[in-house]
């Protein structure tokens, strides 16, 4: 039983290692091990402080939304060759939020695909995102679709979205519109919305996507604001502004819901119904790593400290009863008509006595 325990915990220990450490460069190298792809030439790296020399137009937005580092190679497989750029984000929600920033469901051609959390192609462009990945395939159809299934598998962690994109209603959603913005110049001009009125600058989250009610398409704006004071803040700046609007708005707790591309205040009521939101209390505080020496340490000194505090009371006692008796005695201590002495007489001889009846 012990030793099944011990090799279970043993087993966390290293997935959990695993995960914590996977790179880039170990998931090229599962690929080539584990399958029967192999590279085509060298891989090209890049980093944050390089990445201008791989996409410079494209940098800024790749620093916006949490890059670490990217991976460009090509593949040989036997349907054929595959460019594969391997972006690393920051953390899940980073790479979910570019992965939305390249997604276009209106663009010709759009199509999804079961890779990763979520993908889609586009001609012979394939994309999708897991864990904190990005993976971007260029080649045919059935060569992209051979090396992603193989690149899925290989790359291991959590997929999360980010909790305001959660907050989204599923109903009459159109497939594919859910983006997640980390800034302001990720507002879209047909919201008519000011950045600058949001709270950027109080670290709100935003979320949009498009919806489809009654053949007419809307667009709804979810605003995640770290306390419900800011969230009632800036629906009171919204509310000053935009006084007409009350109906297309809807704030509870720290969520604030917007629709935009109709006037239709029952219309937009069908989307905010579907927007709710409960208060959840986290603790993310790290545990202070405590050694079993420390332990130790720490019972032995409380040990001392009750030895100390008990030889230091009972020869206080004892030096002061002592002290007494010799400057005042027999006036405090053991004072004879108080004293009851109780004598064994062990140097009497034996009486005998006998009942009578």
């Amino acid at each position: 039983m012990t030793r099944k325990w011990f090799g279970s915990l043993l087993l966390t220990f290293v997935a959990t290692a695993a995960l914590q450490g996977q790179s880039q460069e170990s998931i090229l190298k599962a690929i080539e091990q584990t399958s029967k792809w192999s590279p085509a030439d060298q891989p090209a790296s890049y980093d944050e402080k390089t990445i201008d020399n791989f996409d410079k137009k494209r940098a800024p937005v790749l620093t916006r939304y949490g890059f670490t580092g990217l991976t460009l190679q090509n593949w040989r497989g036997s349907n054929g060759n595959v460019r594969l750029i391997l972006y690393e984000m920051f953390d899940t929600t980073a790479a979910y939020g570019l992965y939305t920033l390249d997604r276009d469901a209106g663009q010709a051609g759009f199509a999804t695909v079961p890779f990763g959390t979520e993908g889609f192609r586009i001609n012979n462009r394939m994309e999708f995102w897991q864990s904190k990945y990005v993976v971007r395939l260029e080649g045919s159809a059935a060569a992209t679709d051979e090396l992603a299934r193989t690149v899925s598998e290989n790359i291991f962690g959590r997929s999360r979205k980010p909790p305001v994109s959660t907050h989204l209603p599923p109903e009459n959603l159109v497939p594919g519109s859910d983006r997640y913005v980390v800034d302001a110049s990720g507002i879209a001009r047909e919201l008519n919305l000011d950045p600058k009125v949001l709270g950027f600058d109080d670290s709100v989250e935003v979320a949009t996507a498009s919806y489809r009610v009654a053949g007419n398409t809307m667009h709804l704006v979810l605003l995640m604001y770290p306390t419900q004071q800011l969230a009632k803040k800036y629906e009171d700046q919204l509310a000053g502004t935009t006084p007409d609007d009350s109906g297309l708005r809807k704030r509870v707790g720290a969520l604030l819901a917007i629709v935009r591309g109709t006037r239709d205040s029952s219309t937009a009521k069908t989307i905010l119904d579907g927007v709710n939101y409960e208060t959840q209390v986290t603790w993310d505080q790290r545990r202070p790593d405590i050694s079993i020496r420390d332990v130790i340490l720490t019972i032995f000194t409380f040990i001392g400290a009750a030895l100390l505090f008990t030889i230091v009371v009972g020869v206080s006692f004892g030096g002061l009863r002592v002290f007494v008796k010799a400057r005042y005695p027999d006036r405090v201590f053991d004072r004879p008509e108080d004293m009851e002495i109780i004598q064994l007489k062990l140097g009497q001889g034996l009486i005998q006595k006998q009942l009578r009846d």
